[in-house]
């Protein structure tokens, strides 16, 4: 349990250095620069529903054929296992 309350004391304590301007995010990971810009967080484009749609759709149908995947992988695994404990 103390590790977890250790956890939440730092990710406050990372939060009110953002909120007081103390320390800029990205500033010097990857290559970032130590500007005094101003900080502008990434909005989202607006998606029109029928692109949310399709996309969806396009994810639903990827978790299937990840899901006929696995199953066909465990009942192949479980003949493969039951056809070496039938030899014994």
């Amino acid at each position: 349990m103390g590790s977890i309350s250790s956890m939440n004391a730092t990710i406050q304590n990372n939060r009110n250095l953002l909120k007081n301007g103390k320390r800029k995010p990205f500033t010097k990971m990857n290559g970032g620069t130590s500007k005094k810009d101003g900080y502008k967080p990434y909005v989202l484009p607006q998606l029109q529903p029928h692109v949310l749609k399709r996309i969806r759709l396009k994810v639903k149908r990827q978790q299937r054929k990840l899901l006929v995947k696995k199953i066909v992988t465990a009942v192949i695994g479980l003949i493969v296992i039951t056809y070496w404990i039938s030899k014994l």
